[in-house]
Order: structure tokens, then sequence, then C-alpha cells
């Protein structure tokens, strides 16, 4: 560059001497000769700013052609991102600090039937998902401890009602977030759709603590749920009544008809066992054709009324299966009840079992009350 400036220099001193030197010879030359001064200056500072500037241009091209470059990455970057988060298989929405959704992906659209136009911005998609204010409340708990407290959420369980009506569990993954200025940009939630594996635990779960043919409780759960009720009535001294419960004749039932048949008479049994008993209370089979109901809160003249009651319904119930008439199917009743008989499980059942024994030996399709 220093070069140049040398060259230019002695260019304009030539052409100011020889400028002089025509004035000089020549005094009516002198305007054109300013003038042709004046346009060679201006071309060749011309052509030294371009020379001198050239490779400025180069690096400030250079410079726009990566920041292009960088924009086109970022976008690209951007557009990819969206396209992960719309086409994961999981279920993602994000909050603003408002409670308002501002993204909705395809998993969120398929799992809740609700599409992103009808969700973003929309306070309503609360009360469509948990239309019951209670449970909404809890769930608004919940988000207010992500969004204030910078509580994290893992594995969060919850129900939520679909577009369809049909209702799915969901297990949720969420924080807050932040811009880059510091600013609360709101909470990201990642929802799985849990529904089959819980459905399958409940199945394995009913299989472990059901009987298959009745589909009452079994020995072990009964046993095990009696343990518990009869300890908190003895914690709180609230009576509790236990029904024993035995099916007459069922003997003659599977030899004259065929077992198939007396399956069916004890899944019929099981199903009348839930239909007569309160939802505070639960039956179980405790073995063969023997059926217990246990009476959380029920005292001994009540449950000898609900025993009552119960024996009437089995014997008004005209019984046939597979075409076969099988006629009037009776049953005899024990019945025992905390604290009239002040002892444990065990206690119970066989106070209980001599009032049943009572029962069949006095000629069955009647209660007994434990002496």
């Amino acid at each position: 560059m220093g070069g140049c400036s040398l060259v230019a220099g002695l260019v304009f001193i030539g052409m100011d001497l020889l400028g002089h030197y025509w004035v000089l010879r020549r005094p009516d030359l002198a305007i054109p000769i300013s003038l042709f001064k004046g346009v060679g200056f201006v071309c060749i500072t011309i052509l030294l700013l371009y020379w001198v500037l050239r490779p400025w241009k180069k690096d400030l091209q250079a410079s726009q052609l990566r920041d292009s470059h960088q924009r086109q990455q970022l976008r690209e970057l951007d557009q990819f991102r969206e396209l992960v988060i719309d086409n994961a298989m999981v279920w993602i929405n994000v909050l603003d600090p408002q409670w308002r959704i501002t993204l909705w992906n395809k998993a969120a659209e398929q799992i809740s039937g609700y599409r992103r136009d009808e969700v973003l911005d929309n306070p309503a998609i609360w009360e469509w998902l948990y239309p019951d204010p209670d449970y909404r409340a809890s769930i608004g708990a919940k988000v207010t401890e992500i969004l204030e407290h910078d509580t994290m959420v893992e594995g969060f369980e919850t129900r939520i009602r679909c577009k369809q009506g049909e209702e799915k569990i969901i297990a949720w993954n969420s924080r807050r977030f932040f811009g880059e200025d510091g600013t609360l940009m709101g909470s990201i939630a990642i929802g799985q759709d849990i529904t089959a594996r819980k459905l399958a635990e409940m199945e394995l779960e009913r299989l472990a603590t059901h009987d298959s043919l009745t589909g009452l409780y079994n020995r072990h759960e009964l046993m095990r749920r009696m343990q518990d009720d009869v300890a908190r009535a003895e914690r709180f001294q609230h009576p509790l009544c236990l029904l024993l419960i035995d099916i007459d004749h069922f003997k003659q039932i599977n030899d004259r008809f065929g077992h198939q048949a007396g399956d069916r008479v004890l899944n019929r049994f099981g199903a009348l066992l839930k239909e007569a008993t309160r939802h505070v209370d639960y039956a179980g089979r405790y073995g063969g054709e023997e059926l217990v109901i246990v009476l959380p809160e029920t005292d001994l003249q009540e449950g000898f009324e609900i025993a009552e009651r119960l024996r009437n319904r089995i014997e008004s119930e005209r019984w046939s299966q597979a075409g076969s008439d099988i006629g009037t199917i009776t049953i005899s009743i024990g019945v025992v009840a905390y604290p009239d008989l002040d002892g444990g499980v065990d206690e119970l059942f066989l106070a209980a079992d001599l009032a049943l024994y009572r029962a069949k030996n006095g000629g069955r399709n009647q209660v007994c009350i434990a002496a």
C-alpha cells in the first residue's frame, strides 16, 4: 500500500508541473488544464482508494458470507429442533408463566385427541383434561411448584380425560426454563402414555389377589385385609361383623349337573355377593363353596339382618345353567361380630365356623349367630 501512495504522489507532482508548464506557454489553456488536473486527481484518488480498500472488501464479503451461513445454520437447527419435537413419540408441551400452552406436539394431539389449534393459548384445556375441580386443583398446585419453586418433576402420574371421553394415565417429567437474559420463559413437560402398562399391572394385581372363579378376593388377600380391619377395630373399638357362608348341597349340584355347572353357580354367587355389599364391605372365597363377607363398622344385629336379606335373596333366585333347571339354591350363614367376641382373626373365624355348623345341622337355609 506504501508503494501505491508513492506512485500516486509522483503522478500528482508530474501532472502539476506539466500543467504549470503549459499555463506559462499558453495562458488561454489555464482553465482546461485546471479541469484536466482536477479530473486526473479524482481518477487517481478513486483508483488508489479501490486499491487500498480491495482487501477490506474481500474481508467484508467473507464476513457477510459467514454471517449468512451461520444464520442459515441457525434456521436449519431451529427447523430440526421443531421437527424432532413435533415427531417425538412422547407428549411434549410448553407452558408460559401465565399457564398458557405455547407448544403442543403431534404426540400430544394423538394421545389427548385435542388439536394444536384448539389448545394453544386456550385456558379451557385444563378443564377438558381434568374435569374434576378438586383433581384439577391438585394438578394446578404441582404446576405452581414447578413454575415458582423450581421443583423438577419426574414420573408424576396423572389421569386425563381425552377428547373422545376415555381416560388415560400419563407419567410426566417437567421443569421450568429461562431465556438467555435470565427471564423465566415457562415450563416444559414431557409425558408418556402408560395406560397399557398400568392396566397390565392392575390385571396382574387382580390375578394375584382375586379368585378367578368367583371374582372375589382369594383366601390370602381376604385374610390380609381382615388382619388390618380387625386390628383397626380393636384400636378404635369399632364394631366389625363377619359372615361365613356355605352353599347348601353344592356337591349334589356338581354330581347332577357337572362341575362346569357348579363353577357357573360359584361365578354367579360372586356377582350376587358384590351386589349385596356396600362399598366399605368386601367378600372373598374362603375355600370350596365357602364364602365370606366382611362388614366393617357393623354390629352383630346389623350383620344378622344383612345375612337374612342375603339368604332370602339367594333363595328367591331361580337357577339354571346351560338350559338345565337347577331349581332353588339355599345358603347357610354363620355370623360373628367384634367386640361381642373379643379375639383376633382366627378366633372370629372359629366362632363363625361353629355358628355355620349349627345352621347346617339345624336344617340348613338359615342364619345362626355365634354363641
